[in-house]
């Protein structure tokens, strides 16, 4: 049985909500999702959209845009990032 996730890979949670910059989840909520019931998945999905928002991110979800906040709450640009890649 395969159990439906909004996870887009960009797993990092911003620091005053504690909600992940790519799906909109919590840590809790990321670490249980395959105990949790239909019903408690549904309304954590309802929730997904306003969390995004409210953290300054398009309702559906955006990558790159996650990927760009994420590293910004780390200090990071995209530049830096590319510059370590090709270091490692």
């Amino acid at each position: 049985m395969t159990v439906a996730s909004p996870c887009i890979l960009v797993c990092e949670l911003e620091r005053d909500t504690g909600w992940c910059f790519g799906c909109g989840r919590s840590g809790e909520e990321v670490e249980n999702w395959l105990a949790f019931s239909d019903v408690e998945r549904d309304a954590v999905m309802a929730a997904l959209p306003d969390r995004l928002v409210a953290i300054g991110l398009p309702a559906g979800g955006d990558r790159v845009m996650a990927e760009d906040r994420a590293r910004a709450q780390k200090g990071v640009t995209r530049r830096q990032n590319r510059r370590r890649k090709r270091r490692a």
